[in-house]
């Protein structure tokens, strides 16, 4: 008998915390807390060329999601012109998008390509898109619109 009621409470949590796999959303954010690039600023990849964690006193909701910047300055960069400083394609694997799949990031491994960020799951990712580049992004923009169809 209490193995049923383990194995009823096992399913419950596991519903509690893992998304559905058909579940789209067009910001990857965190689980926990719905951040967007888990937490690190946007606008630092362009300002300072690194990643900078981001800090709860400055903050924008922008599509449902909580953007954490450095400094105030940086938030209201954002805040001013969030599509200038967002990843490409919601800030899911630039890589995995050019093959048509979603897939989490390392926010630390990225590239600015012709003034757009894109981000990457693995270094063997970013690598790959230093080859043909253009077709990678023309590749993943179309599995992009694709999903932003859905």
């Amino acid at each position: 008998m209490k193995k049923s009621y383990l194995f009823v409470f096992m399913v419950a949590v596991m519903a509690i915390f893992v998304r559905p796999a058909s579940a789209f959303e067009e910001i990857n954010k965190s689980f926990f807390g719905d951040l967007a690039l888990g937490g690190y600023d946007a606008v630092s990849y362009f300002t300072e060329a690194k990643t900078i964690k981001g800090n709860e006193a400055h903050v924008v909701q922008w599509k449902g999601v909580r953007w954490l910047f450095s400094s105030e300055a940086n938030r209201q960069r954002f805040a001013t012109s969030p599509q200038a400083f967002a990843p490409q394609y919601g800030g899911y694997c630039s890589n995995q998008m050019s093959l048509g799949n979603l897939s989490d990031i390392d926010p630390q491994v990225w590239r600015i390509i012709e003034g757009k960020l894109y981000l990457f799951g693995h270094d063997a990712g970013r690598v790959r898109w230093a080859n043909k580049t253009s077709q990678r992004v023309s590749e993943a923009d179309g599995n992009w619109r694709t999903y932003l169809a859905q």
